[in-house]
């Protein structure tokens, strides 16, 4: 049988046995020469560690039944380090083989090698063929992979008064290989203004770069000038966390506090009083201020105010006013009062006491009047609710804590009488898993129509890591009668992440949430059945399931997120639902000073109340420079389901569009400071324009004093039928006083006047130099003497303390440096200038010696003749400094990392100063290099 127009049967199926056979029979032959001859390292990995040496043997097995000779055994690439390999010809018998070993030093240059795979290819002969094989072992670098961040010194000291103050960053690449690193500075706490706050740099294996920060602060009255600079540092290849450092930085002033007392929420001791006017005509005075000071020794305060004065009707409200006192573990508040975790609103003015006892347990007692207003004739002083509760917190916030509290409230407006009491309990299970749970019981009941309901609330949250799985659940559930926040609401998210690298995960997620709260009746009427006027309905909600991916891609991050979604909204007078297929995008990436974030959310929908669907999308583009941000947010069609009930026409389309800029700025000297930001948005769902812009300034007359100024205007445009307009202004002048807060009852104060004692008698005598911008230490407290040479240090608990002064410019005291402080102190301290001393490290090396060496960070020793040991430190050149006053000393050093030719020299210090450098000189240990002539 033929095919039609073909080939026959026959002849293919013969053609295709033969290639068949022909591939088959090469298969096995070279399987069985790749069988017989195996050429591979002994071990297939080795741990080295830097300056061994080690050993690597190639093996050559020939099992075939013929002789082999080996021609070649190359290197890939020129490995340094490489000290020997078999390079002559040479067979392997039929049924043998041969160990030819490989030998490296793990020298600088072999550890910085970028891939840890040592490959060599081998050429051999046999009677019938010639080949090449790849053979290859790896190496396990015995390294530290952190990055160092340090500064020279562990206290870093910056004057405000300099026009330009920086500190300078050592970063270190600790490991062999080349790294770009990402360095982000964050102030603890906020208050210093860094340049560049974030940036990128590349290091070669062990490099070190030293980077400049440059430092600014933002307000130069502080009292407490410590400040933490916490430097991270992010591997951009990995985005893992490589290194970290927590750097002290001690703002200098010449009138330091030394116990820090409590600060004020709203600022710490300071009155600013403003002129307020708007277009509406009800312009005031305003005065806010706080204070925070001791009463006695064992009693504190605080103290905050805020009031407004209307000019027009000589009326006043005095509002977010109260005083706080606390004794040992014990504060009282009186005043405005507000609340947090009673799952009911807590705030108004009254009287709140709250104690610390045990080791973690506290107990709070409040009872207040809930209106904002402390007093005033402005606002028509109405009764409001009467409320007291209690709270019992206990447990520590690492393992196991709790709260249970109680609120009672009866507002005499309403006519309703209401008890909450709620639960909380939260505890961590092997430091990956937390869990929380939630129990409330509520209580209402009408005075006038006498109906009442009872409710309850539940929860149980569960957060915990399970390899790389990350498990998120949040569960709450209220009755509709509950009386706490959580009245009538369902809530249920359950999120689950896997993953699967620094750089990629994915999550899916499921949320649920229901709002159906019932209420009781209004009391100022009977309940009259079938009247809906006297009852209140709503009911809203949004359930959806959903998945993303996110990834980054060097500096780029990326989302993208599915999802279906349903939402409900309904009273009695409406009733809405859409029904959504949706899928959100997002890419956001970091540039230096530059940053982008980009949003949209795509959705294909349908209205319950419509047949056919629709589409709809949102997007938002952010951009930020330093401290300028620009955002614009553009809408096309409806997104949620309250925009559906926003109708007033059949054209379901429309478009809303915003754009919102925002500067915050410093300048002349830090001494402005300010924000200014402008929006506009257009909205052809609702039919308006609106507009904005705000801005807030600061001006600082003295350390002290400063005046401020605020201004908003806002515009608004009806794009509707009958269209209407209108515009809003306000601005605010004012002038701000920050106070030195007082040395406190039980303290005491310390005055210091610095002057260079030239004639050694501890007196300030005519002709003798004041000095100024001296850096004073009283313990560890750091302050800078002003151009009268005067330092003060307040609020001084009584003690023993030693002085310090100047000690890195060699300046010593003239008096005994220990001080006794119980009483107040004004003293002139006489200083002698000591003298400096200067010094270097210089190697020897031998003829064809390139291998470099650190001494940075060896100490070297002076005693004197009465045994007086100082110290100095070998800087990154290889010098060190000592300031010493007149005498003989020896000096040297003891380090047996390398060897001294002189370890030991004697010097003599005069008074005329000491002019010449003092020399060590050294060599390497064990290092003798011959030199072979031909």
């Amino acid at each position: 049988m033929e095919r039609q127009n073909g080939i026959p049967i026959t002849i293919l199926r013969k053609t295709i046995s033969f290639f068949a056979f022909v591939l088959l029979h090469f298969s096995l032959a070279f399987a069985q020469e790749k069988k017989d001859i195996r050429i591979h390292f002994e071990n297939d990995s080795i741990a080295v560690e830097k300056g061994s040496t080690f050993t690597n043997f190639l093996v050559i097995e020939n099992k075939s039944s013929e002789g082999i000779t080996i021609q070649n055994v190359i290197p890939e690439e020129i490995y340094p380090g490489l000290l020997f390999y078999p390079k002559n010809d040479f067979t392997v018998g039929p049924g043998q083989s041969r160990n030819l070993p490989v030998k490296l030093i793990a020298n600088v240059d072999f550890m910085k090698l970028r891939s840890n795979e040592i490959k060599f290819q081998v050429s051999y002969t046999t009677t019938t063929v010639t080949k090449a094989e790849n053979t290859s072992f790896f190496v396990k670098k015995d390294e530290n992979k952190n990055i160092a961040i340090y500064t020279a010194a562990y206290e870093n000291f910056i004057n405000p008064s300099a026009p330009d103050s920086s500190i300078l960053l050592t970063v270190e690449n600790q490991g062999y290989n080349r790294r770009t690193v990402k360095i982000d500075l964050q102030s603890i706490p906020d208050g210093l203004e860094m340049t560049p706050k974030q940036q990128t740099i590349s290091l070669e294996g062990l490099e070190k770069q030293t980077v400049e920060i440059k430092i600014a602060v933002r307000r130069q009255n502080t009292l407490f000038p410590e400040f933490s600079i916490n430097a991270a540092v992010t591997d951009l290849l990995t985005d893992e966390m490589v290194g970290s450092n927590t750097l002290h930085l001690v703002i200098l002033s010449n009138n330091r506090q030394i116990v820090r007392g409590n600060e004020a929420v709203n600022g710490s001791n300071f009155a600013e009083i403003s002129y307020n006017e708007n277009s509406s005509a009800f312009n005031f005075l305003q005065l806010k201020g706080n204070a925070a000071f001791r009463v006695t020794e064992n009693l504190k305060s605080r103290f905050n105010i805020g009031a407004d004065y209307y000019l027009e009707d000589s009326r006043y409200n005095l509002y977010d006013t109260w005083l706080e006192l606390e004794r040992k573990n014990t504060a009282l508040r009186v005043g405005n009062v507000n609340s947090t975790d009673y799952d009911y609103p807590v705030f108004g003015r009254g009287g709140k006491v709250s104690t610390k006892f045990g080791k973690n347990n506290q107990l709070e007692v409040l009872a207040l009047e809930n209106n904002y207003n402390l007093y005033g004739t402005y606002f028509q002083q109405t009764e409001g609710s009467k409320m007291v509760g209690a709270k019992y917190g206990f447990g520590n916030a690492k393992s196991f804590n709790g709260k249970v509290s109680y609120i009672f409230d009866h507002d005499p407006r309403f006519n309703i009488d209401t008890q909450v009491a709620n639960a909380v309990t939260s505890f961590v299970v092997n430091d990956k898993h937390t869990i929380r749970t939630e129990v409330g019981l509520s209580h209402e009941k009408g005075l006038l129509n006498n109906d009442e309901n009872a409710g309850a609330s539940m929860g149980a949250n569960y957060e915990g890591k399970i390899g790389k799985w990350d498990i998120q659940s949040v569960n709450s559930f209220a009755t509709k009668s509950y009386a706490g926040i959580k009245r009538g609401a369902f809530f249920s998210n359950q999120r689950i992440v896997r993953q699967f690298s620094a750089s990629q995960r994915a999550f899916i997620q499921y949320q649920n949430s229901q709002i159906d709260p019932e209420f009781l009746s209004f009391q100022n009427a009977p309940i009259q059945l079938g009247n809906t006027a006297n009852l209140r309905y709503y009911f809203n909600s949004t359930e959806s399931l959903g998945s993303g991916y996110q990834f980054s891609v060097k500096k780029w991050n990326f989302l993208l997120a599915p999802k279906v979604e349903k939402q409900t909204t309904s009273s009695y007078y409406t009733s809405r639902e859409l029904f959504s297929y949706r899928l959100e995008a997002n890419i956001n990436t970091a540039l230096g000073a530059h940053g982008l974030n980009w949003t949209a959310e795509y959705s294909y929908s349908k209205d319950n109340q419509k047949a056919e669907w629709f589409n709809s999308l949102k997007t938002t583009l952010s951009y930020r420079y330093k401290s300028f941000s620009l955002n614009g947010t553009a809408q096309w069609n409806a997104i949620n389901v309250f925009d559906l009930t926003s109708y007033d026409n059949a054209n379901r389309n429309f478009a809303n569009y915003n754009v919102y800029a925002s500067y915050n700025f410093q300048m002349l000297n830090n001494n402005l400071i300010g924000s200014f930001s402008a929006g506009t948005s257009y909205s052809q769902l609702y039919k308006n324009l609106n507009s904005n812009m705000s801005g807030n300034l600061e001006y600082k007359i003295s350390p002290s004093l400063s005046t401020t100024g605020y201004f908003n205007f806002s515009g608004y445009k009806s794009t509707a039928a009958y269209a209407s307009s209108g515009s809003y202004y306000q601005f605010r002048v004012g002038i701000k006083k920050y106070f030195t807060a007082a040395t406190a009852f039980g303290n005491y104060k310390v005055t210091l006047q610095l002057f260079e004692d030239k004639n050694f008698n501890g007196l300030l005598e005519a002709g003798e130099q004041i000095l100024a911008n001296e850096i004073v230490k009283l313990d560890n407290f750091v302050a800078l003497t002003d151009k009268n040479g005067k330092v003060v240090f307040q609020n001084v608990p009584e003690g023993i303390y030693t002085l310090k002064v100047n000690e890195s410019a060699g300046a010593r005291l003239m008096m005994d440096p220990v001080i006794m402080v119980n009483n107040n102190i004004n003293r002139k301290v006489g200083l002698v200038k000591n003298i400096r001393v200067s010094g270097k490290l210089t190697e020897i090396r031998q003829a064809y010696d390139d291998l470099e060496t650190d001494v940075t960070g060896i100490v070297v020793y002076a005693r004197s003749e009465d045994g007086m040991i100082y110290t100095a430190v070998v800087n990154q050149r290889n010098e060190f400094e000592f300031f010493l006053k007149d005498g003989k000393y020896d000096l040297y050093i003891e380090n047996d990392k390398y060897s001294y030719t002189q370890p030991t020299q004697t010097i003599q210090v005069t008074k005329e100063g000491y002019s010449e450098t003092v020399v060590f000189e050294y060599k390497k240990k064990d290092t003798t290099i011959k030199v072979k002539k031909f």
